[in-house]
């Protein structure tokens, strides 16, 4: 494989058009999206790469904390998006999304796995803020939909008695669960069903599919124990919302 540059991006545009003749063959409602989605990640992705090139290059520790912080911060706002009717779902997806990520990267830093440097930091924590984004908002969905729907369970249970956290045991776990599936099919079909995204590059760029297999097999376990973190974090800082010290399911949250 050559090194591709922007003329064989433009070719490989074509795919794009192919999508977008599909969609409109079989009257798919999203060919403008298809449209304006390849437009602006090509944008997207071109601007990230220069200004990842002047962090590499100048490879200060409060660019690489500013890059961090800003994807979490974009990522939070996208997350919160996806929750419905819930008060300050920014600041619940924003802190389990910080806790999920800097405390992996943190480990790694500490355990010597990475160095902090840009090049290490940067890709390694789009990758773990990328999933702790997807399932802080599984979560945060998740069990914010059970708790409305099952109120009559709930009451039922607190009206017995049973502490809060006892009586949305079910979907405490349930929702946790939710927020951690897609890792946990990852985990069991990796290498099989599909070839993750750094083992390819690190082959398509030349290395020795071993190492390129060491190095993916390190980013799951890591990407493992950030959605972890994020799912239980969310689950915790969205449930008690919903209740108050006196045991009490809220409704106006």
């Amino acid at each position: 494989m050559t090194t591709p540059g922007f003329t064989e991006v433009f070719i490989s545009f074509g795919l794009v058009l192919v999508a977008i003749l599909i969609s409109r063959y079989w009257r798919i409602p999203v060919a403008k999206d298809m449209a304006l989605g390849s437009v602006r990640a090509f944008a997207q992705l071109v601007a990230v790469g220069y200004a990842l090139k002047f962090i590499f290059d100048l490879e200060s520790p409060w660019l690489i904390l500013l890059a961090l912080l800003i994807m979490i911060t974009v990522g939070a706002h996208a997350a919160a998006g996806r929750v419905k009717k819930l008060k300050g779902a920014f600041v619940i997806t924003a802190t389990s999304m910080l806790v999920g990520s800097l405390v992996t990267i943190g480990i790694m830093l500490a355990a010597r796995i990475i160095s902090f440097e840009a090049r290490y930091i940067i890709p390694l924590g789009g990758m773990i803020i990328g999933n702790s984004m997807n399932a802080s908002a599984l979560t945060v969905d998740r069990i914010s939909s059970d708790l409305r729907n099952n109120r009559l369970a709930i009451e039922t249970a607190l009206a017995l008695g049973k502490p809060w956290r006892t009586a949305s045991a079910t979907y405490i776990r349930a929702s946790a669960t939710a927020g951690m599936m897609s890792m946990l099919n990852f985990m069991k079909t990796v290498g099989i069903v599909a070839l993750p995204g750094a083992m390819t590059g690190m082959i398509l760029a030349g290395a020795e599919p071993i190492d390129a297999i060491l190095l993916q097999i390190i980013v799951a376990y890591m990407l493992l124990a950030a959605v972890t973190m994020t799912s239980v974090a969310a689950v915790e800082l969205t449930i008690r919302r919903f209740f108050t010290r006196c045991h009490q399911l809220q409704h106006d949250v």
